[in-house]
């Protein structure tokens, strides 16, 4: 019988914290990237090979993408780093349960491993974290504006008139639904992942255990469907972290960099 469950399961605890499978995972998949980065920043050449090829037209693609959410050359060169972590992170968690015996693995009696991202709280972990960041720094820049533009109670300290007082209210008021407007954005890049990731799962283990007959040849065209689809769902992510980002802290980021150059 499947056993599909929506939140990840708990495995051990190391003191008030548990680990679940779906942490395991990714402590697993973080370790398989540190690897795979000491490795390859050791093998760079001036001619470059297949792998060195295939990394340089995905830093490309995403420098070309920042240029143009952020505009300025030296804000694109501190910032690109995040996202091109993020992207590479994300299609490995997107792709994890197809790695060999990664889904067989087990802890006791329970698989020791589940796709990182099909789990919800890490879609909202990263999501939280790529939103937080816009917010840190244009905090640390103008910490009293950027309060501002969310609480806005200049316009009630200026109000001279009942017509300036409706219009200072709107304004408080448009305050609180672009507070509400950025936890939405939370809520969708969280979501869209999520969800996108966990159908694709249950679709490909749903097909495998149908009968015998269907446990390895039929299921195949849909782990191809659910690999593009991991492929398209980390660049989304980050294509929209990275606008979200450039929207609420481009200025500020550019004004930081250029203080300290």
């Amino acid at each position: 019988m499947l056993n599909i469950q929506l939140p990840a399961k708990a495995l051990f605890a190391i003191g008030p914290l548990t680990i679940t499978d779906a942490m395991l995972a990714t402590m697993v998949m973080s370790a398989i990237i540190i690897v795979f980065a000491i490795w390859f920043s050791r093998t760079i050449k001036l001619i470059p090979g297949r792998t060195q090829v295939a990394l340089e037209t995905i830093q490309g693609f995403w420098h070309k993408q920042a240029s143009a959410a952020f505009g300025d050359e030296e804000v694109v060169n501190a910032v690109l780093p995040l996202f091109l972590t993020l992207f590479i992170l994300l299609v490995v968690a997107n792709q994890f349960a197809l790695i060999p015996l990664a889904g067989a693995m087990l802890f006791g009696d329970s698989l020791a491993f589940r796709t990182p991202t099909s789990d919800i709280s890490h879609t909202i972990a990263l999501a939280i974290a790529m939103i937080g960041f816009a917010h840190v720094i244009a905090l640390t820049v103008h910490p009293i504006a950027h309060i501002g533009n969310f609480i806005k109670l200049k316009p009630l300290f200026a109000t001279r008139s009942f017509a300036q007082l409706g219009n200072a209210l709107l304004e408080v008021f448009l305050g609180l639904l672009d507070i509400i407007g950025e936890c939405a954005k939370i809520l969708s890049l969280s979501g869209r992942l999520f969800g996108n990731i966990f159908a694709g799962d249950v679709m490909v283990l749903v097909i495998a255990s149908l009968a015998a007959a269907t446990a390895y040849i039929v299921p195949i065209p849909f782990m191809f469907l659910s690999l593009f689809s991991g492929f398209v769902q980390a660049a989304v992510f980050t294509m929209l972290s990275m606008l979200f980002i450039a929207g609420t802290s481009s200025g500020h980021l550019k004004e930081r960099i250029h203080a300290k150059s």
